[in-house]
């Protein structure tokens, strides 16, 4: 997944970080990010951690093993990289590694399986039409 970067000022950045604390986040939060061996680590609050090679993301491609020394988190939900003016939403590091095709379709097979009185209607409905059409 290919993201164009948009510049924003320092300003309004931190306008943005702080909004983002005041309003209830449905995104994964990290407790902390670090680099190591090769891999960048992060932790997250809920006690799940994971690592990936920075090379998975572009923004890392001519990262030094100095400029990687120095990730960490802005915030709980941010991955930072100052040196390279790098900054990744944790919850758009686990969609990149896992996949968001995937993502996707897991969603929408665990949503297909709820059971609903509309559901239930809906299907009663199609049964008096003679159930459904063969492909």
């Amino acid at each position: 997944m290919k993201v164009d970067k948009q510049a924003i000022s320092d300003a309004e950045f931190r306008r943005q970080i702080e909004a983002a604390k005041e309003r209830q986040v449905t995104e994964p939060a990290a407790s902390s990010a670090y680099y190591k061996k090769g891999q960048i680590h992060i932790h997250l609050a809920s006690g799940w951690h994971f690592s990936f090679p920075p090379d998975r993301f572009r923004e890392f491609e001519k990262a030094t093993e100095r400029d990687l020394k120095k990730i960490g988190l802005v915030g709980k939900y941010t991955l930072s990289c100052e040196p390279l003016d790098v900054d990744i939403s944790i919850g758009g590091i686990l969609i990149e590694l896992v996949g968001e095709k995937f993502i996707n379709s897991e969603l929408a097979r665990r949503n297909g399986s709820v059971k609903s009185e509309k559901k239930k209607t809906a299907s009663r409905e199609n049964g008096k039409l003679g159930g459904r059409p063969r492909k």
